[in-house]
């Protein structure tokens, strides 16, 4: 008795192991045929808003970047595009304007679509 449940279980081990399955079900019982379920598809993206673009008229090196005025706000340039000013930043370029009052004067001009002067 003991031989044959050790070949059964090494049996059935290595039927496992191969990646078989085995369907053991009690005889006279009818199994329905597996339905197959369609996968839910994704939520449609979400529209978002445009970021708003902020384009300064003019804009000055501070010494640390660049920052411009847009529509009464500071902005300065990161990685491309003008984003608006944290308190860090502002702090910082209103601490270098204290010490340069007319940098309006030499301040370049920015044209949209170009990298700022270099």
């Amino acid at each position: 008795m003991k031989m044959r449940l050790c070949y059964v279980s090494v049996l059935a081990t290595a039927v496992l192991a191969a990646g078989c399955t085995i369907e053991a079900r009690p005889r006279g019982v009818v199994v329905a045929p597996a339905v197959e379920v369609q996968p839910v598809p994704p939520p449609s993206p979400a529209l978002v808003a445009p970021a708003p673009v902020y384009a300064p008229d003019s804009y000055v090196w501070d010494g640390y970047e660049y920052v411009g005025l847009c529509n009464g706000a500071y902005v300065y340039w990161n990685a491309g595009v003008w984003l608006p000013c944290d308190a860090v930043i502002l702090g910082r370029f209103h601490g270098w304007e204290r010490y340069h009052p007319g940098w309006r004067r030499g301040a370049f001009r920015y044209e949209h679509g170009r990298e700022p002067h270099r």
